[in-house]
């Protein structure tokens, strides 16, 4: 699947992740739901639609920061 062919929540949450996602921190999957508006479970589902599409759309990281929050995402690099 390519970005562009990307709609509904998935496209919402593609878009929050790219605008949330800077040089030093990516966001956790609240802040993503936050910042669409979207339920805790919509962004979740969306989040696994695009972490198993291919090519790669969306990434899983562990988070560095040292909080408890779980994984945070980022954007894969684009071909």
């Amino acid at each position: 699947m390519r970005v562009e062919e990307l709609s509904g929540t998935d496209a919402q949450v593609y878009r929050a992740v790219a605008e949330l996602e800077d040089a030093d921190r990516s966001p956790h999957l609240e802040e993503i739901a936050r910042h669409t508006g979207l339920t805790l479970e919509e962004t979740r589902a969306a989040v696994h639609r695009l972490l198993h599409t291919e090519p790669k759309i969306l990434h899983e990281v562990p988070d560095t920061s040292g909080t408890d929050f779980g994984p945070v995402y980022e954007l894969a690099p684009r071909t």
